[in-house]
């Protein structure tokens, strides 16, 4: 079974795609902030990140930073607000499996989901 970490501040959008991709049979961790995202990501192996790029206590493109000094080459995906491009150029130079711009497409994102979990 595929483990999927999410992260995000919204508890909407962080409930709604955990129930999506535990329905899909993927083992789904979720963190309502970054500290909490990475406490998950110190402790447990996942076969793809979610991230929100800003989170409380601290942002995604940290947690990402972190996990490639580690160094952790596990798949992340981030999630951003419109007006982001400073993050998204650095996100993209620590290498991310794909971008979805709030509000996004679901069925996008399911596909994607797919695509790097390979099910």
């Amino acid at each position: 079974m595929s483990r999927m970490l999410i992260a995000d501040d919204q508890d909407g959008i962080r409930t709604m795609l955990a129930q999506v991709f535990t329905n899909m049979g993927v083992d789904v961790d979720t963190a309502q902030d970054g500290i909490s995202a990475w406490e998950f990501l110190e402790r447990e192996q996942y076969d793809l990140v979610l991230l929100d790029m800003n989170m409380p206590r601290m942002f995604g493109h940290e947690v990402l930073r972190r996990m490639r000094e580690k160094p952790l080459d596990t798949p992340v995906m981030i999630m951003t607000a419109f007006g982001e491009e400073t993050v998204i150029e650095e996100v993209r130079r620590l290498g991310i499996a794909a971008q979805f711009e709030k509000p996004f497409d679901i069925y996008g994102m399911i596909g994607k989901v797919k695509e790097v979990l390979k099910i």
